[in-house]
């Protein structure tokens, strides 16, 4: 009779494995599911079927369902390994998308320790503590699994120098794929995470109790271990656990000192100290193409008080301070505050008319370069389809050129449309300008 419950039991559990592995490969092709997410589903989908062998294996009376659970177990932390390095998309992976060789010493880094020694002088900077840990701590993680499977499932594997050799050749193949498909690039410093993360795993594996142990739970054999041992396995987990919480916990508290700080110099706020009387000083700033002005205030009576501490005029705020803003910025803030200015062209300018017949992404240059002229572009468009430019011309020298501007749209099928407007300048002795739409 318990033998029977055990069987519907096992089968029951296998059912409720199946249901949510089904759930996570649909999911996984339908929706971008977090890495955490597909761990969590993996592990959920694991256990049940861990129970499952282990109620199949006692109506056996033999370990062979644990034995297959193994292999499923391996296939399935190799789909994830796979879909993670080539496919997932929240990683910026697109799969098999060949882009050919142009500037394939940007993808390739064969330098040891150099992308390792980046991030870690980034610990201590505003990029995020996920993006740090999964560079880092993920890479080291990533093979740790292979130290468990490939022994237990393949025998020559428990031979060290077997392992490692195995080890390389996957990890330089995954390196490669991600090289040729265009969905990372060939990093020699993750050859040395992802191997010396299996290896320190391989080696704690090979410690006689710790095996002992292993082999309890994957394949139910009964080896004897000592209270003692088992104290010890449990308090090196929980300290391990304990530390990289610790660094996380760190790594966090550094991560808000220095984004407070960032803040305070990207993202600064403004307020605004004046006379309200009008004036006749009122340009308060020019840069290459504009003119700013105030319609009625006094630039030596105007300034700008910043996080509550600091106070500039404007022209020393946006070119002199350590502050990182812009006038169009300021210019959003003082609309804001009712402050009322103009804003003048200094040179002959046009609006560009372009329109966008090929997708929501597009890129227009800020500046076309040429002899006798420069045209520096604004954006102006207010949707993405009737795109407007304004085009300024920077007189430089006498001469008549025809300038190409090439606006890029990038579609769904990674293919690039270019649209190419044509505009014919002429400068006299003066400077004056000239020009005029091919």
């Amino acid at each position: 009779m318990n033998k029977m419950i055990n069987f519907v039991l096992s089968i029951f559990l296998y059912v409720i494995s199946g249901i949510v592995l089904l759930g996570y490969f649909v999911l996984g092709y339908k929706f971008e599911i977090t890495e955490m997410m597909r761990l969590v589903m993996l592990g959920v989908a694991s256990l049940f079927m861990y129970f499952g062998g282990v109620l199949l294996s006692k109506y056996l009376d033999n370990n062979k369902p644990m034995k297959v659970n193994l292999y499923i177990f391996f296939a399935l932390y190799l789909i994830l390994l796979i879909t993670l390095t080539l496919f997932d998309s929240l990683w910026l992976r697109n799969g098999f998308n060949f882009s050919g060789f142009d500037n394939i010493q940007d993808r390739i880094n064969l330098v040891p320790f150099k992308t390792i020694m980046t991030f870690a002088l980034k610990f201590d900077s505003v990029y995020s503590t996920s993006q740090i840990m999964l560079n880092l701590f993920g890479n080291i993680c990533a093979f740790m699994p292979m130290a468990l499977f490939l022994p237990l499932l393949f025998k020559r594997q428990n031979k060290f120098s077997w392992f490692v050799m195995t080890l390389i050749f996957m990890i330089l193949g995954i390196e490669f794929l991600q090289l040729v498909t265009g969905s990372g690039r060939f990093d020699i410093d993750d050859l040395i995470l992802n191997l010396s993360g299996a290896v320190i795993v391989y080696l704690l594996f090979k410690i006689k109790s710790v095996k002992a142990l292993i082999h309890n739970i994957f394949l139910l054999e009964k080896n004897k271990i000592s209270k003692k041992s088992y104290i010890k396995i449990i308090l090196f987990i929980v300290i391990v656990i304990v530390l990289f919480m610790g660094i996380i916990v760190y790594r966090n508290s550094l991560y808000d000192k220095n984004y407070e700080e960032y803040s305070k110099i990207n993202n600064p706020e403004m307020t605004f100290e004046y006379r309200d009387e009008c004036g006749d000083n009122n340009l308060f700033y020019e840069d290459e193409i504009y003119k700013y002005y105030f319609k009625c205030l006094d630039n030596d009576d105007f300034y700008v008080l910043v996080n509550g501490e600091d106070k500039f005029s404007v022209k020393d705020l946006l070119d002199d301070s350590k502050y990182n803003t812009d006038i169009d910025s300021l210019l959003s803030i003082m609309d804001y505050n009712n402050i009322k200015y103009r804003v003048e062209n200094k040179y002959t300018h046009f609006n560009l008319n372009v329109k966008n017949e090929f997708s929501d992404s597009y890129y227009g240059p800020s500046d076309v370069d040429s002899d006798i002229a420069k045209l520096v572009l604004k954006d102006k468009s207010v949707d993405g389809v009737n795109l407007v430019f304004e085009v300024n011309i920077i007189p430089k020298k006498k001469g008549t050129e025809t300038l190409e501007i090439n606006f890029e749209f990038y579609q769904n099928d990674g293919k690039v449309k270019t649209v190419t407007k044509k505009v014919k300048v002429t400068v006299d002795d003066d400077l004056n300008v000239v020009y005029s739409l091919d």
